[in-house]
Formats: structure tokens, sequence, C-alpha cells
């Protein structure tokens, strides 16, 4: 497995697929980016493991970990050339790609090289988001219609050396769809792992104290994180928000600045970023769970995220902004409440409405983790990706 700017805590990649993959007989190994030092590093940067020159190698989580250090001079190019050289030093028969640039085109051209030695290989793309969504949204508007097609041909281009093709949703499904005819597409949602997280009798809001209300996961400028300090301010008498992750660089100074000016210590904490295994506790002391995101190319097709099934898992509603896939599920499940738009006024309306109907909450508590358990969890998903695999082997044995 290929990842770049992914961290060995991924929930996708390492806690579900690697341990899937290993569960069924695989030999995983994680292909990452290193520090100098040969450190393995979290978001909050935290060392979550350390390798032996000159491959960064180590083990985590059952799996093999190799990887290529990334340093203040070493530029793209350079980067690829050593995690092709490596890649392909490891003989591998899958190489399964989880971002859509460097790492696939490590992938495919580690694959090249193999070929050429005589080995058959094969290459996986994992679609965990929509491919161009995140370098068009950074661009000026001027250039992202071109930028967006230029982007696309990209993907069109290294789709014809991919061999399957797995997704996080049903729109980027059609998307990769329409790159390749050729290679098979299956979806994989982000489901709570019901062995990870065993579901429990949820903390049912009643109408007595305050609603609490939860963020999951790293709280950013696009993640609504203006918009929800302003809505739990103006409702701070009934409404608390609690962070179940953290906020980092520019956004942590702009919350500590905003709690102290506003007054709102003690009405919106941090739980700081915990161990993947201990979420499930966190979230199972909170109320609702929030999806506030940004409207932009990557979080409209994108997702759904973790935190929604993890909400659903541990019996939290949902509140939701309204894209394709968040906007289906929740209604589908009736297991939330969506939003009109990003705008605090719309948060403010539907945390309101929450409040003035707590005898509501209980089904869409029971609907959310009924339907993780009938539909969304990982070991539904898991048969899936078993049965994906197992045809890749096949493949591979020319069967």
């Amino acid at each position: 497995m290929v990842a770049l700017r992914h961290s060995l805590d991924d929930a996708r990649i390492v806690h579900r697929e690697a341990q899937t993959l290993l569960a069924l007989g695989h030999d995983v190994t994680l292909l990452f980016s290193c520090t100098e030092k040969y450190e393995y590093r979290r978001f909050d940067g935290r060392v979550l493991a350390t390798g032996r020159p000159p491959h960064g190698e180590t083990d985590y989580a059952g799996c093999r970990v190799v990887g290529v250090r990334r340093t203040r001079a070493s530029g793209r190019w350079r980067t690829f050339r050593e995690m092709v050289r490596l890649a392909a030093t490891l003989e591998a028969d899958v190489y399964h790609a989880h971002e859509p640039d460097l790492a696939l085109a490590v992938a495919v051209r580690a694959g090249r090289i193999q070929g050429r030695r005589g080995k058959r290989v094969l290459v996986v793309h994992d679609m965990h988001e929509y491919p161009p969504g995140e370098a068009v949204d950074h661009l000026p508007w001027l250039l992202k219609a071109p930028a967006h097609l230029g982007l696309m041909l990209w993907d069109k281009l290294l789709s014809r050396s991919v061999d399957h093709i797995f997704t996080a949703n049903s729109v980027v499904r059609g998307y990769a769809l329409v790159l390749s005819q050729r290679a098979p597409v299956d979806v994989l949602y982000n489901g709570a792992s019901l062995r990870l997280f065993p579901q429990r009798t949820p903390t049912v809001w009643t109408g007595q104290g305050p609603l609490v209300l939860c963020h999951e996961g790293s709280l950013t400028f696009d993640r609504g994180l203006r918009e929800m300090v302003a809505a739990v301010s103006h409702l701070r008498d009934r409404v608390r928000l609690r962070i179940i992750g953290d906020v980092f660089g520019a956004e942590r100074e702009w919350l500590d600045a905003e709690t102290e000016r506003l007054g709102l210590d003690g009405i919106i904490t941090r739980s700081g970023w915990l161990p993947y295994r201990e979420v499930g506790d966190a979230l199972a002391e909170c109320h609702v769970g929030a999806i506030l995101f940004r409207e932009c190319l990557e979080n409209v097709l994108a997702g759904p995220p973790n935190k929604l099934f993890h909400y659903m898992n541990a019996g939290l509603p949902v509140l939701s902004v309204g894209f394709p896939e968040l906007r289906r599920i929740v209604l589908e499940e009736g297991c939330g409440v969506l939003v009109e738009d990003q705008s605090v006024d719309a948060i403010v309306r539907g945390i309101e409405s929450l409040l003035r109907a707590p005898g509501t909450l209980p089904a869409m508590s029971e609907a959310g983790q009924r339907a993780i358990r009938d539909r969304y969890a990982w070991e539904r998903m898991e048969t899936i990706l078993g049965a994906a695999y197992g045809d890749i082997a096949r493949r591979l044995n020319g069967v």
C-alpha cells in the first residue's frame, strides 16, 4: 500500500483495509513517507513508530512499514524516484495506491518495472475522495476550470494502467466508471468496525441539561470551525461543543483567542488527538455529531467521512450539511437533521430544531445504529474487499 500524505494511524488504510487483508492471509507492506530521523508521525506531531536506516523499516499494527525520507532539500521529483525505486525492490504482487497523484504514479511505475522483469503485477487505485477536488479548490477561480480538465485527463491517462478501483462513495464510483471501463469498481464505505467499536446503549439527550454537540477529528475553518463557534456562542445557555480531536496551527490560535473573547471557556472543550481505539469512548459522552463542512468541490463530491459512521455507530443523531452522499444516508436512514447551508443562522436553526424536539432523538439514534449493523459496518465492507482481492489473486494466477 502506497501513501505519501497519510499517517500510520489512518482509519481507512491501516485500521480497516490493512487489517482485513492481514486477516485474509495477505502480506501487507505500507510504503509511507517519514522524517529525516525515520519517524512516522501522526497529524498532531506524535511519533507513532521509528524505522531503521536505510529504508525506515519497522513494524506497525501487524504490517511491515518502509519509508522514504522527506527533507527540505528533496523535491517531488526526487521523492517520486526514491519511492519508485523502493517500491520496485519490494517485488509486490499488488501495488495499492491511496492517493491520486504521486502515490498512484509510484504504483504504476513500480508495476511497469516489475513487468519488464517478467513479473505479473496488478495496480489498485483507492479513491478516498474525488481525485481532482482538493487541488482545484485551492486554485484561483480563473484557473479552476482548465486545471479541473487537466486533472481529469491525468486521471484518465493513469487509469489505463489501473486494474481495480475502490471508492468511498457512489458519486466517485460514477467518476471512476467514466475514467475506465475495463477496471472493476467497488464502493468501500468508511463504516465503523463493530469489532473495534461495539455498539452500546447511547446517551440520548432528554431535554435536561446542555445538549453536547461534538465534532470528531481535526476541526478547521473549511470544516465549519468559525460557524460552529458562533452558533454555540449564540446558544451557550443550552449547548456545549466538544471537539473529539483537536485544532491546529492558525485555527488553534484563532479558537483560543475567540474562546477568551466570547467567554466560552468550559463551553467549548477539546479532547486532544486520541488513539483510534479511544474515539468510541469519547463519542459516548456526547449527544449529537456535527458535519458542517464548507461547500467546495472536494467536500461536495467526497465522503461520507469516517465521522458520519462513527456518529451513527455511537447512536448520535447527526447534524449535517446536505452534500449528496450525506443527504442520501441521513434522509434514507432517518438518523439526523440537515442544515440548509453552512451559515451560522442555518446551523443555529438546525440545533434549535433538535432542542425543541428531544423526543425525536431516540428514533434517530436507533436508526443510525441499525443502519451501521445492517449496511455500513466495516464487517460488511470486508466481504467486498475480500471478494475483490480474491478476484485479483485469480487474475495474478492467470485463472
